[in-house]
């Protein structure tokens, strides 16, 4: 009777050992998975904000402060990706989070600088216009009547003339 409590206390801990490990594996393959997958939203969210800040820096905004916050997120992407290669899921979870949310917010921060870049620059381009035709057309009227006065004073010089009569002496 002693053998078969026994055997049954052993396989009732066996069968209740291996369930605990079968389930503590499964729940952190699932955390581990979500982990994983915030790890790789956030850093498709760091890649969109670059480009965003890129494509604000060449329509010529100023994105200085925009690249230091770049920064920021990019060191918390590597530590989510550190934190995550260490099996440490709600710590690479949690990281991910703060770095979208960084991320997300120098991108809609570029896209407002680059619109306003862009504004600038077609307020510029106008204005260029504008005063290059109106220098165009005030040089020619100057033009003109500078022309006018030379041939003014020219005709009148003309007149004034005596014309000369040449002798021959042969």
């Amino acid at each position: 009777m002693l053998k078969r409590v026994l055997r049954a206390s052993v396989s009732f801990l066996l069968v209740l050992a291996l369930a605990g490990l079968f389930s503590h594996g499964v729940f952190v393959v699932c955390g581990a998975d979500e982990a994983s997958t915030s790890v790789g939203d956030a850093d498709v969210a760091v890649r969109q904000a670059f480009n965003a800040t890129l494509d604000a820096e060449r329509a010529g905004a100023n994105v200085s402060g925009l690249i230091l916050r770049l920064n920021e997120a990019g060191r918390i992407l590597t530590e989510a990706e550190i934190a995550l290669g260490n099996g440490n899921s709600s710590e690479a979870a949690s990281k991910a989070v703060q770095c979208i949310g960084i991320a997300e917010s120098v991108k809609s921060d570029a896209d407002v600088l680059k619109a306003s870049a862009l504004d600038g620059a077609r307020t510029v381009f106008w204005m260029s216009l504008t005063f290059s035709v109106v220098g165009i057309a005030v040089f020619v009227v100057v033009l003109m009547l500078v022309w006018r006065w030379f041939k003014g004073g020219y005709v009148r010089k003309m007149l004034g003339m005596k014309p000369e009569v040449a002798h021959d002496e042969a």
